[in-house]
């Protein structure tokens, strides 16, 4: 991977990122250099947070399932199971302290929480589909325009992003966390659906709601 990142800037320009994104090349230019590239990554991710890598293989299962229940077609579900496994490589930049702190986080702190879709777009752009990087950016961008890290709305988030933030979200409800206990199904199921039209697209919110009461889905 090139382009090395200075993890200790607080905040990352998103001016930067933009214009990597709109260069990042084509992947038969570069195909050889992604499996290790990956790898690595995620190898990271396992040995500093075991947990946090089993969050990561939970998500990209249930994003797939939501994308193929939105009617994706299998080369965009590949490529959102592969942003999904890597959504939260840009957590590798934030310390231990912060990630798992108890209590409330300081402005700074939670500023280094909020940059991480910026920080893994950095990480993964020069060894995957732009797709894939697009949507491990737009991730957190909420329905409302409220989100980061551009505060866009609507449609202009990728509908893979916008799957990708449902499931994240829902298996972080079930999931334990230093500051709360997992949520059960229904609650988890009540919280996501409290947010349609707002943090999250109805749609796929919908597609959720289907998916859990078929398969009972729960964090493993």
């Amino acid at each position: 991977m090139s382009s090395r990142f200075d993890f200790d800037h607080p905040v990352p320009s998103v001016e930067g990122i933009r214009a990597r994104l709109a260069a990042t090349p084509d992947m038969a230019e570069r195909g050889e250099r992604r499996p290790s590239a990956i790898s690595v990554l995620l190898n990271m991710l396992e040995q500093r947070d075991r947990r946090a890598a089993e969050h990561a293989f939970r998500v990209a299962e249930l994003a797939s399932m939501l994308g193929i229940r939105s009617g994706m077609m299998p080369v965009q579900v590949a490529r959102l199971r592969l942003a999904a496994l890597l959504h939260d490589v840009g957590k590798l930049s934030v310390p231990d302290e912060v990630l798992d702190k108890p209590g409330p986080l300081t402005t700074e702190e939670w500023q280094r929480v909020r940059n991480h879709p910026e920080y893994a777009f950095q990480m993964i752009a020069s060894s995957v589909h732009p797709d894939v990087a697009e949507t491990v950016l737009k991730h957190c961008e909420r329905i409302d325009g409220k989100g980061y890290p551009n505060g866009d709305s609507g449609e202009e988030i990728p509908l893979p992003s916008r799957i990708l933030l449902v499931a994240d979200a829902y298996d972080a409800m079930l999931s334990p966390r230093p500051y709360r206990l997992p949520l059960t199904i229904p609650e988890a199921l009540e919280n996501v659906q409290s947010g349609a039209g707002t943090q999250f697209d109805p749609d796929i919110v919908e597609a959720l709601v289907a998916v859990a009461t078929e398969h009972g889905w729960a964090a493993a």
